[in-house]
């Protein structure tokens, strides 16, 4: 009998699939953290600030505002004019949007979750053409990303959330110096750690 038990119980579980906090709830998180440039030869690395502020429905889908800027710096270049003076690749931008995320086992003290998000991105990179010339840019683009985080929570309100996100397209820059015909930027890594309030 005590099996039996067991094993409903299991079905239970497996059974509910992505589950919220009991009715409806509202998010908010604060996150900071460091930006990684892993698929460029810059290797840009740099502080991230993101806010979120979403309402939940009980299945566990969630969607909300998004707020994120970053500042990178990144390898180091001559100036073409003065060959003796270096500067370093930026990779900067502050991005406003929506982002939809999926919670799973939203009952229990500790929740991991999906998230897509869609913003727009402006962008003020510094960063080297094909013939070495280092030249500031100012972009206004469509991003995307891709997030994946775990709550912990101390309660029913508080916890502390962790995240990281692969982003697209956040960045932009003109490679060729005979045209202006831009590229995105390879996708850039962001790991972020803050508060998180459940209401």
């Amino acid at each position: 009998m005590e099996t039996k038990w067991k094993w409903l119980a299991l079905a239970a579980v497996l059974g509910a699939g992505p589950a919220g906090a009991d009715g409806w709830h509202a998010y908010a998180s604060l996150g900071a953290g460091v930006t990684l440039d892993h698929f460029s030869d810059w290797r840009a690395k740099g502080p991230t600030l993101q806010a979120w502020l979403g309402v939940e429905t009980p299945p566990g889908l969630s969607l909300g505002a998004v707020f994120e800027t970053t500042q990178t710096w990144g390898q180091q270049f001559a100036q073409a004019q003065n060959p003796s003076q270096m500067s370093r690749v930026q990779l900067d931008y502050t991005a406003v949007g929506i982002e939809a995320r999926l919670r799973f086992l939203g009952d229990k003290p500790v929740t991991p979750w999906l998230g897509a998000r869609l913003a727009k991105s402006w962008a003020k990179p510094f960063t080297p053409n094909s013939l070495g010339e280092l030249r500031r840019e100012d972009f206004d683009v469509t991003s995307m990303a891709f997030r994946v985080g775990l709550d912990g929570w101390f309660g029913d309100h508080w916890g502390i959330s962790i995240a990281t996100a692969l982003q697209f397209c956040d960045l932009k820059f003109t490679k060729d110096a005979d045209t202006t015909t831009s590229t995105c930027a390879k996708p850039l890594q962001s790991i972020t750690a803050g508060p998180v309030l459940r209401f």
